[in-house]
C-alpha cells in the first residue's frame, strides 16, 4: 500500500520537471537519423571532391561542420556528398529555425557557397530552403 503514494509523487515529480519544449516533444520520436546533405557536381554530372568544407550557423557565426570519420570522409566526398545538418544539432536547436552557409573549398579557395534555411524539432531536423544539388 505504501508504494501507491511513492508511485503518484515520482510521476508527479517527474511531470512537473519536464520543460514546455519536453512536453511539446511527448518523448516519441522515429528510431532514424537524419542527415541533410549537399550534392556537389560538375556541369557534366560528375562529382566534384572538395579538400575540405565549412557550415556556419549564420545567427552566431559558429563553425558547426559534422565532423566524419576517414571512412565515412572519403565514401562522401568521391561522390560529392557533403553532409550540412543533422539529428546531431535537433537538441541544440529544438523548435528553431536558422540559416546556415555550407562553404566548399579546392587548394584553399572558396569554390561553391550555398545559404540555408534549416530547423529542428524536438526529434529531428529538417530542410526548408536552399538547394541542395550544387553544380560547379
Amino acid at each position: 500500500m505504501k508504494t501507491a503514494p511513492l508511485t503518484f509523487l515520482t510521476c508527479l515529480l517527474l511531470l512537473l520537471s519536464c520543460t514546455e519544449k519536453d512536453k511539446a516533444c511527448n518523448g516519441v520520436c522515429t528510431e532514424e537519423y537524419r542527415t541533410i546533405v549537399v550534392n556537389v557536381e560538375e556541369s557534366d554530372g560528375s562529382p566534384v571532391v572538395l579538400d575540405s568544407f565549412k557550415v556556419t550557423d549564420l545567427t552566431n557565426d559558429r563553425d558547426i561542420t559534422l565532423q566524419l570519420d576517414d571512412t565515412t570522409r572519403d565514401y562522401q566526398s568521391v561522390r560529392g556528398i557533403y553532409p550540412i545538418f543533422s539529428d546531431k544539432y535537433a537538441g541544440d536547436y529544438m523548435e528553431q529555425q536558422i540559416q546556415i552557409k555550407f562553404s566548399g573549398f579546392i587548394d584553399g579557395r572558396e569554390v561553391v557557397s550555398e545559404i540555408y534555411k534549416v530547423a529542428a524539432d524536438c526529434c529531428h531536423v529538417f530542410h526548408i530552403s536552399g538547394e541542395l544539388e550544387l553544380v560547379i
